[in-house]
């Protein structure tokens, strides 16, 4: 399992400060590709693409979330800074990159890199283990400049270890930001721990059916997410989990909610859906440049209502295809 919170900085490794204890500009690391090796590959990796989607060329700054030992390829005039809730809890990945930064997700985050006016902020499989997630959105959200993107890619439940969790819900987020996590809850640990199967996305894209698949602690799952929360609980241990589950609808319902509250700053872009064979979806969002509430309330909705109906577009079709 791998995300914000598995996916960190190699053993030694230090964020580059400054005097104040913040990172600063000189903690961007340029890409790795050459502009026309970038071009070409994102022409035939769609899961790239959607990475960075809408990212300036042929320069920019920007942030990447959770980076591990997979950061995104990018090109070598586009710089990046590399943010996780910690420096050493990724020791056992030796071809991790260093971690520059690093922010639980509750709390501002201009603070922490010393600066703010990013182009951009991919996050690759991380969302599901930010214990707020509510909080790192905004956090994000201040720390671009106006017309800068984040980008997500986020497990589809339905698909993976998680398929039969039920969604997250509207109250559970709004608990996490009120309480301002910075680490998961007894509650989030535990149902990671216990409600997880042991199974492949291959298994249920073939048809087999994941309530019949074992526990993936096994026939201890019950006690040990049980002891697991105690034990989290007493000692203040940070425990790396999903704390969070969704399916595209689900995550834009849930982002219609959070827009209602006003704790979703993001006008969304795109919701790219799980493929099949797959278990992945993605979401592109930006800093609009609108800043009156009413106008970028409109715009908020209006995306929403967009991607809603094409999304129930897609449920129809696929609904008719498997009557066929």
């Amino acid at each position: 399992m791998t995300g914000y919170h598995s996916r960190l900085g190699a053993v030694g490794s230090q964020p580059h400060l400054d005097s104040e204890g913040r990172g600063g500009a000189r903690s961007l690391h340029p890409g790795s590709l050459s502009l026309d090796a970038f071009l070409a590959r994102r022409a035939t990796d769609r899961r790239l693409a959607r990475l960075t989607h809408d990212l300036g060329l042929p320069e920019g700054r920007g942030l990447e979330f959770g980076p591990a030992d997979n950061p995104t390829p990018l090109p070598d005039g586009i710089r990046v800074a590399y943010v996780d809730h910690a420096i050493d809890a990724q020791a056992g990945r030796p071809d991790a990159v260093p971690i520059d930064h690093v922010w639980s997700g509750s709390g501002p985050l201009g603070p922490v890199l010393g600066e703010t006016g990013f182009d951009f902020a991919i996050a690759a499989q991380v969302a599901q283990y930010v214990p707020n997630l509510l909080g790192w959105f905004r956090g994000i959200y201040a720390a671009l400049r106006p017309g800068g993107v984040l980008n997500l890619s986020l497990p589809d439940r339905r698909f993976m270890f998680d398929a039969m969790r039920t969604d997250s819900t509207m109250a559970e987020l709004v608990e996490a930001d009120l309480r301002a996590y910075t680490r998961p809850s007894p509650r989030q640990l535990f149902a990671h721990t216990y409600e997880a199967r042991a199974l492949e996305p291959g298994q249920i894209w073939a048809g087999e059916d994941p309530a019949q698949m074992p526990r993936l602690c096994g026939d201890a799952a019950l006690a040990l997410a049980h002891a697991e929360a105690v034990s989290a609980l007493e000692t203040g241990r940070y425990v790396n989990c999903h704390c969070w589950v969704f399916t595209p609808s689900s995550l834009l319902d849930l982002i219609g909610c959070a827009t209602q509250l006003g704790l979703f700053p993001f006008v969304l872009n795109q919701l790219g859906g799980t493929e099949p064979g797959g278990f992945e979806f993605y979401v592109s969002m930006r800093r609009d440049t609108q800043e009156e509430p009413q106008a970028l309330r409109g715009l908020q909705d209006g995306a929403i209502a967009h991607l809603s109906a094409i999304q129930e577009r897609q449920r129809r079709v696929a609904a008719l295809i498997a009557k066929t």
